[in-house]
């Protein structure tokens, strides 16, 4: 859809467990993410995959107001810092 905002994310942190779901730390840069959303890992401009996203406070924006650091659970893919996370 033309001029459809994207929501962008910037994985600052990572930690990815045995069975290859991400627990990751994120730097907002437009827009919000809530859980279950399906998502777009971008790493190196080259979309890596696709995954569920589950933040820790039930949205980015939620983290935020109560003063924590955003972060969240994707589930399906090996994350790494400076990968993208991106959904329409």
């Amino acid at each position: 859809m033309k001029g459809q905002r994207v929501n962008r994310a910037e994985i600052t942190d990572v930690f990815v467990f045995a069975k290859g779901d991400s627990a990751v730390y994120v730097d907002p840069l437009d827009g919000d993410f809530k859980a279950g959303d399906h998502v777009r890992i971008i790493r190196e401009g080259i979309e890596a995959a696709e995954a569920v996203i589950f933040p820790r406070d039930g949205s980015m924006s939620a983290a935020e107001k109560i003063g924590r650091r955003p972060h969240a659970l994707v589930k399906g893919f090996a994350c790494a810092v400076g990968d993208i996370i991106e959904a329409d």
